[in-house]
């Protein structure tokens, strides 16, 4: 049994039950052992949901980081990161739902480290928006509340996107993109940008 399997179980229970109505001993029986083998593996469950939380944030910060650095123009940028966003939460949808839906069920030093993690990640977007402002290529009366739209909007692809939905992720990237540029005044992005931002997303999220 690995830490890795605990979450995959844990995530599922705790996306669809909730944190608070999910016992130690319902994931255990889901994976067939003893409650007790769990906290071999953890000293109680809100660490199971804190390293849910915080590994699918640093996932996504890091490849936003990256992508967002990839590209020279804000307008640019910011299409990077939405469809980076957009990715992260159809392909993983349980693990990146949770650290909206459950970042209240954590307390103490890992709700600091999440928020933390969380305002970090915020910070790179509003960076975009600035600079972009600032440069005149985009268009934001209020940047944080644009920020703030833009990633409410796109992390709530992880309640309706399914693979085998009406669209595919390509185009639910393109249009996600489209849209946040709009938002801020920028042009319609170019598909070969959502390509290749959409195609390194994919390569950086998808489960091994």
């Amino acid at each position: 049994m690995t830490r890795g399997a605990i979450r995959q179980v844990a995530a599922e229970r705790f996306f669809h039950q909730g944190y608070e109505a999910t016992t130690v001993r319902e994931i255990a029986d889901d994976l067939d052992i003893r409650a007790a083998s769990i906290y071999y593996h953890y000293p109680d469950k809100q660490q199971i949901l804190f390293e849910l939380i915080d590994s699918t944030m640093t996932l996504l910060t890091d490849g936003v980081r990256a992508a967002v650095a990839a590209e020279a123009d804000a307008a640019d940028q910011l299409v990077a990161l939405v469809v980076h966003h957009v990715a992260l939460h159809a392909l993983r949808p349980l693990e990146a739902t949770l650290g909206e839906t459950e970042l209240r069920s954590l307390t103490g030093e890992r709700l600091d480290l999440a928020v933390a993690h969380r305002d970090a990640y915020e910070a790179i977007l509003l960076g975009v928006l600035l600079r972009g402002a600032e440069a005149g290529e985009l268009a934001a009366p209020d940047p944080k509340l644009a920020a703030y739209a833009v990633i409410a909007m796109c992390t709530n692809v992880g309640i309706w996107y399914r693979p085998d939905g009406r669209l595919t992720l390509t185009e639910v990237a393109a249009a996600y993109a489209t849209m946040a540029a709009r938002l801020v005044g920028a042009a319609p992005p170019e598909p070969a940008l959502v390509d290749r931002a959409l195609a390194q997303a994919v390569a950086a999220y998808t489960f091994r």
